[in-house]
């Protein structure tokens, strides 16, 4: 009897760090829309700032919380969190106080890297949606870097990246989790709809290329 508690209390605290961390990938994604309007030119970058600064602080209360009651195997996709977390603290601080993006800039290739190692992680481990929605945060860091770091105009391109996949990789797939709604069907969709965003992508990009050879 004693260890049937056991193990109920196990699947209560498995179903707990499931919501908990679809409800902080639902904020993420949220926080990323509005960035990517501030790109876009519809919000104020302080406004966003600060929701982006809530977002981080709550992301890392999330992961920390996750964290310490994790077991080893658990312990690597919790941490992932971090990454999303450390980005909107400190795009939010630079958004506030309207500071030098370059640091930003730098610190998404660091997050890109690492979403490349979770991305390999994924496909080692037969999780190649986890896999695939971690290519494309590599990809969006990776424009962050490009565009931040090294000073190079592409916030067009950037905020369709990531008005995209702010939708694609966690607002849906949050919303569905939360709902209990994870269903083939819905895989068979999330694969169509990531093709054709990697089509959109492909055609944003060389529209920028056109623009800036015609631009020189």
């Amino acid at each position: 009897m004693y260890s049937g508690r056991i193990e109920s209390d196990v699947r209560h605290l498995y179903k707990g760090a499931i919501i908990v961390g679809n409800i902080s990938l639902l904020f993420g994604g949220v926080a990323l829309f509005i960035n990517s309007l501030v790109l876009f030119g519809k919000v104020d970058m302080k406004s966003a700032g600060v929701f982006s600064l809530f977002t981080g602080m709550f992301q890392t209360f999330i992961a920390t919380w996750l964290v310490i009651g994790a077991s080893p195997s658990e312990l690597f996709g919790y941490a992932g969190i971090y990454l999303f977390a450390f980005t909107y603290l400190y795009v939010g601080v630079t958004f506030i106080f309207n500071l030098d993006g370059r640091g930003v800039g730098w610190f998404s290739l660091f997050v890109a890297i690492s979403a490349l190692f979770y991305a390999v992680v994924g496909f080692a481990n037969g999780d190649s949606m986890g896999a695939v929605s971690w290519l494309f945060w590599s990809f969006l860091w990776g424009l962050f870097f490009y565009g931040m770091a090294l000073e190079r105009a592409i916030d067009g391109v950037i905020a369709r990246v990531a008005f995209v996949l702010a939708w694609l990789t966690l607002i849906v797939p949050a919303l569905l989790g939360l709902a209990n709604l994870m269903t083939p069907l819905y895989d068979v969709i999330w694969w169509a709809a990531s093709g054709t965003a990697v089509l959109y992508f492909a055609f944003a990009m060389s529209r920028f290329k056109r623009q800036v050879e015609t631009a020189n």
